[in-house]
């Protein structure tokens, strides 16, 4: 009977400790500089197609030394989610006052194909830390950027706009300098395919 309340004791605390770890499920970065992937969890939302679930979220799966590192505040921290019936799209919305930026963070579920097909016209190949992506320029959309990246479940993306504390817009040289380093911070807690 002593043995199995011991057995039972040691199995309690071992879980207690694994729940207190905050580095496997928040995608902390190791000491190399490599992230480590974060614990599964449900999707916040699954729409009504056949596409691969949302996997990465990036509203909790991206921490806040993250998004402080890459100059955005976490406590301007906005839902963007869009989940229509036939794909999903997990987000978040955050500002930069000092540098006039706001950026959504999106996951979503529609296929890098699909991705390179609706943005042939203004989008440039770029690989984000040995990842396949696009940055995509429109000088139809003033003071904007955006960048997606393939992943397992479909891409991950982000929207960047410019609020220049001037009348009119940005120098477009302006739109997407720094860009790709954002993506490349964010980019380290994206779990690898395979």
């Amino acid at each position: 009977m002593n043995r199995t309340r011991e057995v039972i004791g040691v199995a309690s605390i071992i879980l207690i400790l694994a729940g207190c770890s905050t580095q496997a499920t928040t995608g902390q970065v190791d000491s190399d500089n490599s992230a480590v992937q974060p614990t599964a969890r449900a999707p916040r939302h699954v729409d009504k197609s056949d596409r691969a679930h949302v996997t990465f979220d990036p509203c909790l799966d991206i921490p806040d030394s993250a998004l402080i590192e890459a100059g955005y505040n976490p406590a301007t921290e906005k839902n963007a989610d869009f989940t229509p019936d036939e794909y999903t799209f997990l987000g978040c919305s955050y500002k930069t006052p000092e540098r006039l930026y706001g950026m959504n963070v999106l996951s979503g579920n529609i296929t890098f194909a699909e991705e390179v097909e609706k943005s042939l016209e203004h989008a440039t190949p770029i690989d984000i830390n040995g990842r396949r992506g696009l940055l995509k320029f429109d000088t139809g959309v003033t003071n904007s950027c955006d960048l997606s990246m393939e992943t397992s479940f479909g891409i991950f993306g982000l929207t960047r706009s410019i609020f220049p504390n001037y009348p009119g817009p940005a120098p477009e040289a302006e739109w997407c300098a720094g860009l790709e380093d954002t993506a490349r911070i964010f980019e380290r807690y994206i779990p690898k395919e395979g």
